[in-house]
């Protein structure tokens, strides 16, 4: 019996076709703003992964040894290739760079998922300085949503130093506490911590008023209350109000306990969800710690979504053949010919080359399809009710 080791999948059919289609037009949109494709090694060296990464996916990380003996990982996440590309291809002089991809990405899951493999799609803007690269990332990701029928799709932003700067205060190791809390969603645990006396009753007050500092956009004022100087707001701030400009406003929710980890992620971060989808699909935001790790100075955003769950939403989800032409007997070089004026209306279609009408029908209609074309006899069939009309007219 042939099967796919555990946890891997092959992705066929409606969903592959949906996946490639919102690839393409994902990809050519942010080509159209200048960003360079990106084809990632699967493979990193594991020292300089682990080095690099923060502490969630080094927990992940799949090793293995290649044939000349170098410890390696299957690239967890497409983030550090690029930074790493950055670093190795790209003098000072040279920046920003702009890159998108799409490939597969390996980690060891967690439960309750089972798989190995994901598919990530997603864009860096890396080594620029201001608030304008965060607002054109997050716009131009807001924009491709529209653009593959995602106008469901919101997103959820926070400032990771703003909880630095509210953590400054307390001792480091309770702080880090703090954060585990809230990264698992255990408000429990983190209330927990607050009553536990680690945290002196100041600031287990201010503290206390973290997890409520969710909403819409007037829940910056509620937070400025307790940072009254607002600095750590300021970038997150700016981008709100620039994407409420640019029509975005009603896509935008604010969550100031969103937490990621501090020494990777240094200003604005966001998730992204869809509606109909109760988990994110992604997520990104501004990662300065990964790029002056590296030695490089200046500002990096960047993204990375979930492909199998965008497809799977997306406005290409049904878009399999709706057409099945049966060749009737026809010269392969006379099909073609007289498929090509059904083929420019954009409708997907099938050519079925069995010598048999009957079969070619029958398997039409096994699929499902709508319509089937003879053209010996140039003329359709409704399948679902049977009628026949002239293929001229048809089309």
């Amino acid at each position: 019996m042939s099967r796919l080791p555990k946890g891997c999948t092959n992705v066929g059919g409606s969903l592959a076709s949906a996946m490639q289609k919102c690839r393409s037009e994902m990809i050519s949109h942010m080509h159209s703003y200048g960003y360079q494709t990106f084809w990632p090694s699967a493979l990193q060296l594991f020292e300089s992964a682990w080095e690099h990464l923060p502490l969630s996916l080094r927990k992940r990380l799949i090793t293995l040894n290649t044939p000349f003996g170098e410890p390696c990982c299957l690239r967890a996440d497409i983030t550090l290739a690029a930074v790493s590309y950055l670093a190795s291809h790209f003098s000072p002089e040279e920046r920003p760079l702009r890159l998108c991809y799409a490939d597969r990405i390996y980690k060891t899951p967690v439960r309750p998922d089972i798989y190995l493999e994901g598919f990530q799609i997603g864009a860096e803007l890396l080594g620029w300085e201001g608030e304008g690269a965060d607002v054109e990332l997050i716009f131009l990701l807001l924009q491709s949503m529209d653009m593959l029928g995602l106008e469901d799709s919101f997103l959820v932003l926070g400032d990771v130093t703003f909880l630095q700067q509210l953590l400054s205060e307390i001792d480091r190791k309770t702080g880090q506490s703090l954060l585990s809390a809230l990264e698992k969603g255990s408000y429990a645990e983190y209330f927990s911590i607050l009553k536990s006396g680690r945290v002196d009753t100041y600031h287990a007050q201010r503290l206390s008023e973290i997890p409520s500092l969710k909403g819409d956009l007037h829940i910056l004022r509620e937070a400025e209350i307790l940072l009254p100087d607002n600095t750590s707001l300021a970038s997150l701030k700016k981008i709100l109000s620039a994407l409420k400009d640019l029509g975005y406003g009603n896509r935008l929710k604010v969550d100031l306990s969103l937490v990621r980890e501090l020494n990777y992620y240094s200003g604005p971060i966001f998730d992204v969800y869809i509606s109909r989808h109760g988990r994110s699909i992604g997520g990104g935001g501004r990662y300065d710690g990964l790029l002056s790790s590296y030695g490089i100075l200046g500002q990096a955003i960047g993204f990375a979504l979930d492909l199998e769950l965008i497809a799977s939403f997306s406005k290409y989800t049904l878009a399999v053949p709706s057409i099945m032409v049966w060749s009737g007997g026809l010269s392969p070089s006379r099909v073609f010919s007289k498929t090509e004026p059904i083929r420019q209306k954009n409708t997907p279609l099938e050519i079925s080359w069995n010598p048999i009408r009957d079969d070619s029908i029958h398997l039409a209609r096994m699929r499902k399809l709508q319509w089937w074309i003879d053209l010996s006899e140039n003329t359709v069939m409704e399948l679902e009710t049977g009628e026949i009309a002239a293929l001229g007219e048809w089309i």
